[in-house]
């Protein structure tokens, strides 16, 4: 019997990356909450492949404001 809850909810970035808490419930109801497997961030866990952040679960791209700045992990450092 298959869960009625995606399986990756509890760790996937779309929470802290969605703002608005009426959007995530729109998101969640149609995707996290029982046709997970339609969503492409659940498709790409379940294969071990990198999740883009900005990935909605629909395929397409979160579009950020202008003002807000994207930051992205270094490389490395040097010590």
């Amino acid at each position: 019997m298959q869960p009625h809850f995606c399986p990756f909810a509890i760790t996937c970035a779309l929470r802290k990356n969605l703002g608005m808490q009426a959007a995530l419930n729109v998101w969640k109801s149609f995707y996290c909450e029982g046709s997970f497997a339609r969503c492409e961030r659940h498709k790409l866990a379940i294969h071990g492949q990198e999740i883009p952040d900005r990935l909605l679960p629909n395929g397409r791209m979160l579009d950020l404001p202008e003002d807000v700045p994207v930051i992205r992990p270094s490389a490395g450092r040097a010590a």
